[in-house]
């Protein structure tokens, strides 16, 4: 039916009617995380940020070629100067919304995220002019119908101009240099659905009947709901081969705007070109906080070296300055990674009912916020996650879009498993770096992914051996056969796994005597990954078994054997000590100083003085802490010759005094409790 379109005199006609309600998807770059117990403070919903804020929100829902949209705008202007222009693929059908799905949904994502989520700024007003049905050549309008307080027109159009001509006609005013805009949908064979208030109660654009206070009433109350974005949305439903959200509409306002939605499919969805512009982004605060961190642990390593030595210009050993670089050169997630969470209907019950996508099935949600420019304003595509992100695992992006697929759980474990099978170097360490994180536990716990990773423990590169121990959760036999392994990094830290079973689990008794024997193996890293299992179980060892490990050039073997010898009530003689002294690791040289001291005697002397001619200024430090607490002497480190000297001539005569010695200690430690605060450590390289 045809109804003659209200004139307006006010100046606000002359603007576009109406704004499409669209928005695109954002991924934050949240503060880190951090591990601990805390007490969170009772959630309470602030409907203001997700209900209120927005000028635009809505909700997609899509799957099969099928996609469900439900809009909703908020607008500050007088009703009768509301509408709306919003494209779509194809030809929708249009009826009332629910406000109680973004109510439901808005509780349920700040729940889960709010705490780490911001928000952008954008309010818009919308404009708009009435709405007739005169129907131009080329223009179809297919159905009219009031739509709850709305009264909604649905239109094709085969020709720009005369779509342009009907919308001047129904008095929704296109600027010229936007009309490039409606053609480009033209074009494509978009349909468009235009809506305003309906007023009244009769079919047609009118002002509401009825006695004056009544009018006023009603207006009222629709302006309210209308500025505070809480009148009932608008649900279209139409099909579409790809899950789509048209932006560019809304470009012809010529204003910013902020737009919010919830995307919901049965697979995780994306908005590419978005994400793609947050990578580098992300990226730069990625590796700038790596080279917070290789800062920190280079000031930590520093501090500790030269307290412990008591020379403030000792400098890091090289294997240390390499462990430092490595941290300074690889990124590792800093923040959070995008939203998402699988949901059902009992998360869900509102929207479930509003959408029967939820009826039978589970389905990844995400929350995005953005506020766009309208020269940003684009119509925007959401395409499956998993392939966007796993075609930028061999980029410098790698490490974070691998996080990004394990947090997905089983949904994105291919894509990671194939990138640990295969031969490229840059996305096989992306993937390993994705499984250092809690957001790879669903995986991790996989049978699949647990028979197809335990496959690669012969691969040739160290590093993948060390993550299929570390992450397989094989019977001990899987543990006993990767100590057999070459590299001390795979073997090593199958006897450390190996170890928890042996010590605490019933079933570990009976290895025991397969790992004892294993001390004896012609494989010398084979022998240290025994000693490593063996740390905390309860069996006695032969002295000569663990006093071979002192020539081993690894503290941490070193150690082990040292403590395994303290358990059974073992010394460590001075003349055992040599080893440690003559290792060519000078950690080791520096523990067996240590050890050496703790044997108090003339021997101890003799035995430090050839370390203060050692290559590493570490241990010439501690060689000369360690012999002027024995005898009192106050001699340079530069100065080797001298402390030979004054042994020569003291050593028939001198007597160590034991108490003396401790007093000596504790005031030299105490000295450097007040000094390291003076310290000038530089950042380094």
């Amino acid at each position: 039916m045809k109804t003659k379109p209200r004139r307006f005199r006010t100046k606000a006609f002359q603007a576009i009617c109406g704004s499409l309600i669209a928005t695109a998807g954002f991924f934050l770059s949240p503060e880190g995380r951090a591990d601990g117990c805390f007490v969170a403070p009772k959630f309470v919903w602030d409907k203001h940020k997700d209900i209120n804020e927005p000028t635009q929100k809505a909700i997609i829902a899509y799957n099969a070629g099928h996609e469900d949209l439900i809009l909703q705008v908020k607008y500050g202007g007088p009703v009768e100067e509301f509408g709306w222009l919003v494209p779509v693929p194809a030809l929708p059908t249009v009826k009332e919304g629910s406000m109680e799905c973004f109510y439901e949904l808005s509780k349920y994502t700040q729940e889960l995220w709010e705490p780490r989520m911001t928000h952008g700024r954008g309010m818009e007003k919308l404009s708009a002019a009435g709405l007739g049905v005169e129907k131009p050549e080329a223009v179809k309008v297919i159905e009219i119908k009031t739509v709850g307080a709305y009264e909604v027109a649905v239109l094709s159009a085969t020709d720009a101009d005369a779509l342009k001509n009907w919308l001047k006609a129904n008095q929704f005013s296109i600027p010229q240099d936007k009309a490039d805009v409606i053609e480009s949908y033209v074009k494509k064979g978009w349909y468009f659905v235009t809506a305003r208030i309906n007023l009244g109660k009769t079919t047609g654009f009118i002002f509401i009947s009825g006695p004056p206070k009544t009018r006023v009433s009603a207006k009222s109350s629709l302006e309210e709901k209308l500025s505070s974005g809480e009148l009932r949305p608008l649900h279209l439903s139409f099909a579409s081969d790809r899950c789509v959200f048209p932006l560019k509409i809304s470009s012809v306002n010529g204003r910013p705007s902020e737009v919010q939605v919830y995307v919901l499919s049965p697979e995780p969805l994306l908005e590419k070109g978005m994400f793609e512009k947050q990578l580098p982004e992300i990226y730069s605060k990625d590796m700038a906080q790596a080279q917070r961190n290789a800062k920190s642990l280079r000031n930590s390593r520093l501090f500790t070296l030269r307290f412990s030595s008591g020379n403030t210009n000792l400098p890091l050993s090289a294997e240390i300055e390499k462990e430092i670089k490595k941290i300074r050169e690889t990124p590792r997630v800093s923040g959070e990674l995008p939203h998402y969470v699988e949901v059902t209907k009992k998360e869900l019950p509102d929207y479930s009912r509003e959408i029967g996508l939820l009826a039978e099935k589970s389905c990844w949600l995400t929350k995005q916020t953005w506020t766009f420019r309208p020269a940003e304003m684009r119509d925007l595509e959401f395409e499956p996650a998993v392939p966007v992100l796993a075609g930028k695992l061999d980029s410098p992006y790698g490490y974070y879009t691998a996080a990004c697929l394990a947090q997905f759980g089983t949904t994105g474990m291919w894509p990671l498993i194939e990138g640990l099978q295969g031969s490229n170097r840059v996305v096989r360490t992306a993937v390993i770096s994705a499984f250092e994180s809690s957001n790879a536990d669903t995986i991790r716990g996989d049978p699949t992914f647990q028979k197809t990773v335990a496959e690669l423990t012969k691969d040739p590169d160290p590093e993948l051996r060390a993550f299929v121990v570390r992450y397989v959760s094989g019977p001990p036999e899987f543990l006993i056969a990767a100590m057999h392994d070459e590299d001390f990094k795979v073997a090593g830290l199958a006897g450390a796994t190996l170890m928890q079973t042996l010590a605490f689990r019933p079933e570990g008794k009976k290895y025991i005597p397969v790992v004892q024997e294993m001390l004896h193996d012609k494989n010398l890293v084979t022998r240290e990954a025994a000693i490593e299992a063996l740390g905390a179980v309860r069996v006695t060892i032969p002295r000569a078994d663990l006093l071979q490990f002192f020539k081993v050039p690894n503290l941490h073997v070193v150690a082990d054997a040292c403590r395994k010898l303290e358990q059974e009530g073992e010394d460590v003689s001075n003349e055992d000590v040599i080893p440690l002294l003559q290792n060519s690791d000078p950690s080791v040289r520096a523990f067996g100083l240590k050890v050496l001291y703790e044997n108090v005697g003339k021997s101890s002397v003799d035995l430090a003085l050839p370390l203060l001619k050692d290559s590493e200024q570490l241990v010439r430090g501690r060689a000369c802490d360690l012999l002027a607490d024995l005898t009192g002497q106050n001699i340079p480190v530069d100065q080797p010759g001298r402390w030979e000297k004054w042994w020569a001539e003291n050593k028939t005569t001198f007597v160590l005094d034991e108490e003396q010695v401790h007093q000596r200690r504790m005031e030299r430690l105490r000295e450097r409790t007040r000094f390291p605060t003076r310290w000038d450590i530089p950042d380094g390289p």
